[in-house]
């Protein structure tokens, strides 16, 4: 064997025994899974898992495969997972229909690559993937919905998310809550020790607020070092109660700047909160001026506090 044919099977060997060589045989001996893929509506790009047996998907929250736009009936579709490759969907006479390839249908079974449509405007990529496809797939549904520097959620998640949870409040007799908080003198903590620092800052506020929520609350950046919370199904009482525990969560912070020689850190917000009620008919924009008008009166009053009103 020559040295340049010696080199080329170590090198081969390498790649043999390499994390992603491995993962791709795991992919093969594992199979493929059923997934849907959203297409069209709210959450595009989101990959939701088909249990086996029996499921449902609808607006219900009871639902295995929760979906919130208007046009969805509460249980909207049974779905019935045979194998991974044999699924069967049946309309449970849904108000606005099912349809597979563009016919609507009362039961169907699905291949992969079919597309349904739900209602108006969710439509659902049926897909059979493995470990490394559905990997990528979520990870790009991921960088689409996420900030890349906090990890939390971004302003177009926010903007969809804050439409659909008040049409979906509306529907159930539910409050929405809104807070919106600013970190004060942020410029300041930019220019005195560096945008390394102020990158910090964010990722530091971000991971104590997110830390404070509940699991269903959605925390987003809003834009620069403003960031929101929604809070479905909070009452004013509670959405007072969370902007504090926001608010004093933060003062608490205790970081170390990046720059030499490192000096302590301190942090404070504003809050601007409110609440829609299931009565109140707000729009996503209505409620955010409301919320944008007690935040800058949180500034105006000396920061690091917070003003909440309901919504008119």
């Amino acid at each position: 064997m020559t040295t340049s044919s010696k080199k080329q099977t170590e090198h081969t060997l390498q790649i043999d025994r390499s994390t992603i060589a491995e993962q791709m045989r795991d992919s093969r001996r594992q199979g493929r899974r059923s997934c849907f893929v959203v297409l069209g509506g709210l959450d595009v790009g989101r990959v939701l898992d088909i249990k086996d047996g029996i499921s449902f998907a609808g607006r219900d929250p009871a639902c295995e495969l929760m979906l919130r736009d208007d046009g969805i009936s509460r249980r909207h579709v049974e779905i019935n997972k045979v194998a991974p490759d044999a699924i069967f969907i049946r309309d449970l006479g849904s108000t606005n229909g099912t349809f597979v390839a563009g016919e609507r249908v009362e039961s169907a079974t699905l291949r992969d690559g079919d597309k349904v449509l739900l209602g108006r405007r969710t439509v659902l990529k049926f897909s059979l993937a493995d470990d490394i496809e559905d990997s990528y797939q979520r990870q790009m549904y991921e960088s689409a919905t996420r900030d890349g520097l906090t990890g939390v959620f971004n302003r177009k998640y926010f903007d969809q998310k804050l439409v659909g949870d008040l049409s979906f409040a509306r529907r159930h007799g539910l409050s929405v809550s809104l807070l919106i908080f600013d970190i004060d003198h942020f410029k300041n903590i930019n220019d005195t020790h560096g945008h390394r620092t102020g990158d910090l800052v964010l990722e530091e506020v971000c991971a104590a607020v997110g830390a404070a929520l509940r699991a269903e609350d959605v925390l987003a950046r809003y834009g620069g070092e403003e960031f929101a919370i929604i809070a479905l199904g909070t009452d004013f009482d509670g959405i007072g109660a969370l902007g504090e525990r926001v608010r004093r969560c933060v003062e608490n912070l205790e970081m170390q700047s990046l720059a030499e020689p490192p000096r302590s850190v301190k942090v404070t917000v504003s809050v601007g909160g409110s609440t829609a009620s299931p009565t109140s008919g707000a729009t996503a924009e209505q409620l955010i001026g409301h919320v944008d008008r007690n935040l800058y009166e949180a500034k105006d009053a000396g920061r690091n506090r917070i003003v909440t009103r309901s919504y008119p």
